[in-house]
């Protein structure tokens, strides 16, 4: 489906609030492999890596897949898509940032309300005292073939939302708040499959605007004010000059 960028761009300068829910494919556009698709990180890895039973019973399982995972994020940067979130926020928009990945690209980017509805790599919590601290701290250990283990004895788990695990509260409230108060919702490389998540963009009011961009169709696209079913990254360098401040 192609969507209209000119009528896309009026949107977005149009708009003072918008609320964004991103998914696997505005991080696999940097690099980052997702996890659900024919060549994604379950088709090469048993999904029970992410289950927290598992976890607690072997955690070397998970931490033999971190040291493949956790450079290939180390060395992704922001594509066009980010940057293009982060402008709209520098140019004075409230833009705030749902995301289903568990990556920082958006935070280097440079938007600064960004809300991780699935967790996040970037700190890492004991299991035994609940301790938090950087992720970056323990890497090394990680990388040495260790176990990053707490001064307790805990060992430390990534702050991502593994299977059996609530969502993290204030992230999701402060991600249904913002869909709630938004007069224009973008929904970026999520096809809208994984749920709660998912129904993030039903919060949003009746007369809020919406925009789609996603390789595959959504269950939101017949409501949708304009839905690109294109490269993420292409609709948003040609987006860039229309709307730059």
């Amino acid at each position: 489906m192609k969507g209209d960028i000119k009528s896309f761009a009026g949107l977005v300068s149009a708009s003072e609030k918008i609320a964004v829910l991103t998914g696997a494919g505005i991080s696999t556009a940097s690099g980052i492999p997702d996890f659900r698709s024919a060549n994604g990180i379950y088709s090469r890895r048993n999904a029970n890596v992410f289950d927290i039973g598992e976890f607690h019973r072997n955690p070397e399982s998970f931490y033999d897949f971190a040291r493949e995972f956790y450079p290939i994020v180390k060395k992704a940067e922001p594509n066009a898509a980010h940057r293009a979130l982060a402008q709209c926020e520098k140019a004075g928009k409230d833009v705030r940032i749902a995301t289903q990945n568990i990556d920082d690209l958006h935070q280097r980017a440079g938007s600064t309300k960004v809300y991780p509805v699935h967790g996040t790599v970037l700190t890492s919590t004991c299991t035994a005292c609940d301790r938090t601290c950087r992720t970056a701290e323990i890497e090394p250990t990680v990388m040495a073939g260790r176990l990053p283990m707490c001064a307790c004895g805990g060992v430390f788990k990534p702050d991502i939302v593994f299977f059996g695990e609530m969502l993290p509260e204030t992230a999701w409230n402060r991600s249904v708040q913002a869909m709630a108060e938004a007069d224009l919702v973008l929904v970026l490389g999520t096809s809208l499959a994984v749920y709660p998540a998912a129904a993030l963009p039903d919060s949003r009011r009746p007369e809020a605007r919406v925009v789609i961009v996603n390789r595959d169709p959504t269950p939101l696209d017949r409501v949708a004010d304009e839905v690109f079913h294109d490269d993420l990254t292409d609709v948003f360098e040609r987006l860039k000059p229309l709307i730059a401040s």
